[in-house]
């Protein structure tokens, strides 16, 4: 029996595997994943992982016998390179060929490059255990990083780097950071709350020149002239879904019901959205009810903060805060014409039930708030 095979090796693949099981599914599953790890949890790598407090083995989404025990396998450290469709078979970088009954497209997403640096042994993106393990050689007291991408993850790799004593400056082409995740008044105070720690928080302000001598990256010329020394660059300027070796419109492929989509490759990009998702496609497979979509959230550690967020801020106008912003302790709820359509919790993680049952349960204009 071909059975389920699973491309890609991150949390909505681990998720699709563990809920086909318990959902009752006995044909054959396979995680086929260009890493030569079992999936392992992503968000430490920014974090408590680069900052070397956690380890390989802490960062294991399971035991490291679950898969065994389980009757899952492991296809490690060879890449979905195609696929026949017709034939029902999987292509692999090594020349393998992997057939299937269901096949579940989840091989996550690639960091977009910045054009011109792609030779620089000093330019680092951060998307896999191996991105992670490189960029912490290079943070030592005193070295210069800049973090071109005020996303979440270059706030936290921001704040990581501070915390160690690197230099850091924060560059953000846009006037604020994060529109799709805070409410503007928000990601101002994020902004103070770096530089408060010490981060150089540069806004509304673009890379025009690179400037190196051979293979190492020496300085960026910035869109208002500075020439900004740096020992290394974390480029953080988004992501895209890592399905160009489909070799088809993935969305069109994964509306036939013996093709499915999970996690990043879907165009998701947060943890829950990730676990969600893989469960969603074993249901699927398991002939069972679609799982309601939830709300879409997040979270993040900023400076030993955790900031919690849930719904689409774009847009909204008031926001009502709860607590003081200064004192890094309060929720903040935003509205869109009376309506409550996202809210953050910041070092409140009691909020959140409750924060989530505002944005779900009822979806009239609350008149005082507007």
């Amino acid at each position: 029996m071909s059975g389920v095979v699973i491309a890609g090796g991150g949390l909505a693949a681990q998720r699709s595997a563990e809920a086909l099981r318990r959902g009752g599914y006995e044909g054959r599953v396979r995680i086929v994943s260009n890493e030569l790890h079992a999936p392992y949890d992503r968000p430490p790598l920014s974090k408590d992982f680069l900052s070397g407090e956690r380890e390989i083995d802490d960062l294991l989404l399971r035991p490291a016998d679950w898969h065994g025990s389980n009757d899952v396998e492991l296809v490690l450290g060879d890449a979905a390179a195609g696929l026949d469709v017709e034939g029902r078979r999987l292509l692999l970088e090594s020349g393998r060929a992997l057939d299937f009954e269901h096949l579940v497209i989840a091989t996550g997403s690639r960091p977009r490059a910045l054009p011109g640096s792609e030779g620089y042994t000093n330019v680092f993106t951060l998307r896999s255990l191996d991105d992670s393990i490189a960029l912490r050689e290079v943070l030592r007291p005193g070295a210069r990083l800049a973090v071109l991408g005020a996303g979440l993850i270059g706030q936290e790799v921001a704040a990581t780097a501070s915390k160690a004593g690197v230099d850091v400056t924060l560059i953000e082409a846009e006037p604020l950071p994060l529109a799709r995740a805070l409410h503007p008044e928000l990601a101002a105070w994020i902004v103070a709350m770096q530089r408060e720690e010490g981060v150089d928080v540069l806004l509304d302000t673009k890379v025009e020149q690179l400037v190196g001598d051979g293979d190492t990256l020496e300085a960026l010329v910035l869109s208002d002239g500075t020439r900004l020394e740096l020992d290394a660059l974390l480029v953080s300027i988004g992501i895209v879904p890592a399905t160009d070796w489909v070799g088809a419109d993935v969305h069109e492929l994964c509306a036939h019901p013996n093709f499915h989509l999970a996690g990043d490759a879907a165009g998701g990009n947060h943890w829950e959205q990730a676990t969600h998702s893989g469960r969603a496609v074993a249901n699927a497979i398991l002939g069972k009810d679609p799982l309601a979509i939830p709300v879409t959230t997040w979270w993040s550690d900023v400076h030993g903060v955790r900031i919690q967020g849930l719904g689409d801020p774009v847009g909204s106008g008031v926001l009502e805060v709860d607590g003081d912003l200064a004192d890094r302790s309060f929720t903040a709820v935003a509205f869109r014409d009376g309506v409550p359509v996202a809210a953050t919790a910041v070092a409140r993680p009691r909020d959140v039930p409750r924060l989530r049952k505002l944005l779900t349960d009822d979806p009239t204009p609350i008149a005082e708030a507007s």
